[in-house]
């Protein structure tokens, strides 16, 4: 780390009583006099606050609990808050259920101020990493979360993929400035954080994956997304359901508001061809049968793996 950045991580909680502690274990871990936790709670009504406040006690300079009660907000809403509390040079995304491998700050610092050197710390900017899949007690089931859910961030980091499909994990992210401020406030239409945070970058600036691991992303009952292994099997077991053409339009419907939402925030500013893009994407649904699979191909508003876009291509 430079002695010029100051980062501040971005906890959001809710009911996370059972794993919160040692989460902010892992954070203290890798933090040093340049970092800030910032943790806003969602009304929680476990004992969430109460192990964040004994933590916030222990160590005043580092970790801040905002004092920002009022109604639910739900994932997207809450992480949107902390992003508007927040003032540093660059930006670190958790969940309150993972563990921090080594690293989890420095190699995507590192990567940032790479790309602020190449091209100026005035490029929004979105770098994240891999992960490794482990159960409710921190046992392995994947070493890579991206080969376990047969996901490219190579491939699907580009605008017209991120339509179609969030390839970025909030929770192994990190962001400069330059992102954080012009991608906030998080519209309401907005379907996760991280996969708006991911459309602006891509749009006005970089996105960047490390293959690195950085964090241990616990599966367990109450995932508010969670991982899934991706392959021949998974599509057998839910084919019905992946292919009910009700449920694919009504998930396409979504990511059409979604895209809505940044064309409208962004329309004085998309460069030409990014707005034509996003133009492309929203008449998806007024074109016939054929001219669609045309558009889809010609845009490339595809999916990562062949098993997804079959599906895509057939039923949309």
């Amino acid at each position: 780390m430079t002695t010029q950045s100051r980062i501040d991580i971005l906890l959001g909680t809710y009911n996370g009583e059972r794993f919160v502690e040692r989460q902010i274990e892992s954070i203290l871990d890798q933090m040093d006099d340049r970092c800030r936790l910032l943790v806003r709670d969602d009304g929680s009504t476990d004992r969430t606050v109460l192990m964040v406040r004994q933590f916030a006690r222990q160590h005043p300079r580092q970790i801040r609990l905002l004092n920002d009660a009022g109604p639910r907000l739900g994932p997207c809403g809450n992480f949107g808050r902390l992003l508007e509390h927040s003032d540093a040079d660059y930006v670190v995304l958790c969940d309150q259920d993972d563990v921090w491998r080594p690293g989890r700050i420095a190699l995507p610092l590192e990567r940032l101020q790479a790309i602020e050197r190449r091209l100026g710390v005035d490029t929004p900017a979105l770098v994240h990493t891999d992960l490794v899949v482990v159960d409710e007690n921190l046992r392995t089931i994947a070493p890579s979360f991206w080969a376990y859910s047969r996901i490219s961030p190579r491939h699907g980091g580009h605008l017209n993929r991120l339509l179609v499909q969030n390839v970025v994990t909030g929770c192994a992210t990190m962001i400069n400035r330059s992102l954080a401020r012009l991608a906030s406030p998080i519209p309401a239409n907005v379907q996760m954080h991280d996969w708006w945070l991911a459309l602006v970058a891509a749009a006005f600036g970089r996105v960047e994956a490390i293959p690195q691991a950085t964090v241990l992303y616990r599966q367990h009952d109450n995932n508010q997304l969670g991982a899934v292994r991706y392959d021949w099997r998974y599509v057998l077991r839910r084919a019905k359901e992946m292919f009910r053409c009700g449920d694919m339009m009504r998930r396409f419907h979504e990511t059409q508001r979604q895209a809505a939402a940044f064309g409208d925030r962004f329309a004085a500013s998309l460069p030409q061809r990014d707005e034509a893009t996003v133009a492309a994407y929203l008449k998806l649904d007024r074109a016939g049968f054929l001219n669609r699979r045309m558009q889809l191909l010609r845009h490339g508003f595809l999916k990562t793996g062949w098993l997804r876009n079959l599906g895509w291509l057939i039923v949309i």
